[in-house]
């Protein structure tokens, strides 16, 4: 991702507006029939050679039309002495050198092109060979790039004041793209802008995601992706659905990346797939699905990043050289499976890993991601010692590449290290670091300014649909009206249509005004409604957060623990991790007073499979109503299936024993029925009337009373529990939500 960030300045060297579409090329040709002064005649043979050497493709035909219009051009010529006219041959047969090929003697030509139109008047041709020119340095040597760079400065002065207005915005554009220096490249960008906006030029996406890549670099990602969104809307106005759009979008998904929205990178980096496998652009397919993956790591969706990977390798196989995306991939084929503690797996991909980082074939800008899934497996493993060797290199790298994101990684990795070996002095000192790039690079307020851009962006496109919609309609009632007014016109139907035009009027004003008092009114309220939200919404985030450092904590803890002790850990870990997602669900949803039961249990016993490892042991059915909860049941709940799923994985399954556990959630007429049962060997019957002194038994019987269910238990060939309860219309009566359709889902 960085790598591609740092491409930004390269662009498409070819110089633009030069190959027109075939209608023009048609009428082109059409006029040479009809021209007879032959300066006209010079030019129109040299535009039709410049579009067969320009035109997607490089076909031999084309190539050899050129020359003959080149040549057609020049036999005319003879005809002139018009320095313009013979620069102008002598560029165009640059570009023809050029796209043959033929580097050195398209170098020289453009240069020889140069000499000659610097002393005629025709700027347009010299400020285009400036261009031409500068597409023969390189912009990774240092020296050449600032050759280019000097050279395209030259093309903006030849185009300023000559009335080349679009041409002089591009040349800016250039330069804001090749310029190193941030500031200076901004100001040429927004330069650009103001040149285009001047001539209402309407093909604005590039510049606005030039600008907004300049942002981003700089890690100014509220400005960045105001532009971006601005560019996103410009190329769907102008229904561009070319490469640009790709990388459009691909810089949206980056922005929402680094401000850790992982949902929202998901969302922009597949749109931008979308249109990568459309062009069959393969090395941009690998760029973005290595993305994708990423952003699903963070959201800890190991197996989407398993499908993602294989959807793309098997449809687009990798090259046998190419080790920069062997090693990406290698990247999330390791942290996938060690998420899902699938170790042997991992260890296959770690191997391969290290064979390729000893020889050296890993450019810096991915190497730093390669130790970390290296840090992340032997960290799992409990191979601490690989792991400190390749936390010291990962040190040593990230402080010499100055990213904080991965210096922050890094630094979170040692002190889990540091705490499971109880070096906590050192802990203490890594997670202060951590912590701090964490706060200066995502805060609440940064946050909201992220979510209000999407928020207005989506808002626009609507209100764009909406008009589309009012000047259809508005339209058709035109053409009502004017059928009506052509069969029905006599003097009385006029005057009557005056009349009650008239009273129509004055009752629209009188409505006109009560709707702005109405509407003023409105937004007071949905000002203060959405401030409220917000604030929920930081709660539960805050909430989430610490619940989810307990949970590292007792994860550090039960490093050093064994027997009781580390089950009385893990168990409080799940416990807590149930509650905790609640939260995680109520600060991502629109709705911040309910949790939509059928998507909360699945994610919570997809936690515990991958938590006690059971896939393919253990197949789980679920049978969920979309039902929505408040907090008050939610997470009593979430607790009693925590428990209940965990005793079954724990008991009722001994020696690998194969099975079935079973959830169900269904409205039975204004009542819930929570239903959990396994086909195991069966717990031991529980009698009412005495205590049990399992604590998970008692803590299911309380988390009944406490939303006053009733709980029910039943051992026949394994163990059901039932749950039966009504829901808590005094606290949410209008969040009940029943449907006549039930979901099943099957894990």
């Amino acid at each position: 991702m960085n790598k591609y960030l740092a491409a930004i300045g390269l662009i498409c060297m070819i110089v633009p507006a030069i190959a027109q579409n075939w209608h023009e090329a048609d009428s082109l040709r059409k006029t040479l029939d009809k021209s007879n002064q032959d300066t006209a005649r010079v030019n129109t043979f040299l535009r039709l050679a410049e579009f067969e050497i320009f035109k997607p493709g490089e076909f031999k035909k084309d190539l050899d039309s050129a020359a003959v219009y080149i040549d057609q051009a020049k036999n005319v010529y003879k005809k002139l002495n018009s320095t313009e006219v013979y620069g102008h041959i002598i560029l165009a047969e640059s570009y023809l050198a050029n796209e043959r090929g033929q580097k050195d003697q398209g170098k020289a030509l453009v240069e020889k092109a140069i000499q000659i139109l610097s002393k005629g008047t025709d700027k347009y041709q010299l400020g285009q060979a400036y261009l031409a020119l500068a597409q023969y340095y390189n912009f990774f040597v240092q020296d050449e790039m600032l050759k280019k760079l000097e050279i395209v400065a030259q093309a903006a002065n030849t185009f300023r004041n000559t009335g080349y207005i679009e041409r002089e915005a591009y040349t800016y554009k250039m330069l804001g793209d090749l310029d190193t220096n941030m500031a200076l490249g901004l100001k040429h960008l927004k330069h650009s802008l103001d040149l285009y906006q001047s001539i209402h030029y309407k093909q604005l996406q590039g510049i606005y995601d030039a600008i907004g890549s300049v942002y981003l670099v700089g890690t100014d990602y509220g400005p960045a992706l105001n532009y971006q969104l601005k560019a996103l809307d410009a190329a769907q106005n102008t229904h561009d659905t070319t490469m640009q759009l790709c990388e459009i979008n691909n810089h949206i998904g980056i922005t929402y990346f680094k401000q850790l929205e992982f949902d929202q990178a998901v969302k922009y980096f597949k749109a931008a797939l979308h249109t990568a496998e459309a062009y069959k652009d393969i090395q941009t397919i690998y760029l973005l699905s290595a993305n994708i993956c990423n952003a699903e790591i963070r959201l800890k969706r190991p197996r989407e990043v398993l499908n993602i990977l294989r959807h793309t390798l098997n449809k687009y196989p990798t090259p046998p050289n190419d080790a920069e995306h062997d090693v990406r991939f290698t990247n999330e084929y390791i942290q996938a499976y060690t998420m899902l503690k699938q170790y042997s797996l991992a260890e296959h991909y770690s191997d391969h890993l290290l064979d390729v980082i000893n020889r050296n074939t890993i450019p810096k800008s991915n190497l730093s991601d390669a130790y970390v899934a290296l840090i992340t497996y032997f960290f799992a493993s409990k191979q601490y010692s690989r792991e400190l060797v390749y936390l010291k290199k990962n040190d040593t790298l990230t402080k010499q590449l100055g990213i904080s994101t991965n210096i922050s990684v890094n630094n979170n990795a040692w002190f889990r290290l540091d705490t499971t070996l109880h070096n906590y002095k050192d802990a203490v000192y890594h997670l202060l670091i951590h912590d701090k790039i964490q706060d200066s690079t995502f805060t609440a307020t940064k946050n909201k300014q992220i979510k209000q851009l999407q928020v207005r962006f989506d808002t626009k496109q609507k209100e764009a649909q909406i008009k589309l919609l009012n000047q259809k309609t508005e339209l058709d009632q035109s053409n009502l009206q004017r059928a009506n007014l052509v069969k029905n016109v006599t003097i009385g139907v006029i005057v009557l249509v005056l009349i009650i035009a008239g009273l129509l009027y004055r009752q629209s004003k009188l409505r006109q005004k009560n709707n702005t008092i109405i509407t003023h009114k409105n937004e007071l309220l949905q000002h203060l409604l959405t401030e409220k939200e917000w604030l929920l919404k930081e709660v539960h985030h805050r909430v989430k957060n610490n619940l989810h450092t307990v949970i590292c904590l007792l994860e550090s803890q039960a490093a050093y623990l064994e027997n009781d002790a580390l089950k009385a850990i893990e168990n409080s870990q799940n416990r807590i991790y149930a509650m905790s997602l609640i939260h995680q669900k109520l600060y991502q949803s629109d709705d911040i007073k309910t949790i939509d039961m059928s998507e909360y249990i699945p994610e919570l016993v997809r936690s515990l499979e991958d938590g006690f490892g059971t896939s393919g042991q253990i197949e789980f059915k679920l049978r969920i109503d979309p039902i929505n909860l408040p907090l008050s049941h939610a997470i009593p709940l979430g607790l009693i299936i925590n428990e209940a799923v965990t005793n079954s994985i724990k008991y009722a399954f001994p020696n690998n024993r194969k099975g079935e556990i079973l959830i169900s959630m269904i409205d039975d007429n204004e009542r819930i029925k929570l239903e959990l049962a396994d086909n195991g060997i069966g717990m031991p019957e529980i009698d009412s009337e005495v205590e049990s002194e399992s604590l998970g038994l008692q803590l299911m019987k309380g988390l009944s009373e406490d939303i006053e269910a009733d709980i029910g238990f039943e051992v026949d060939n394994g163990t059901r529990i039932t749950i039966v309860f009504e829901p808590d219309a005094l606290n949410d009566p209008d969040n009940f939500s029943k449907s006549p359709e039930r979901k099943e889902i099957y894990v």
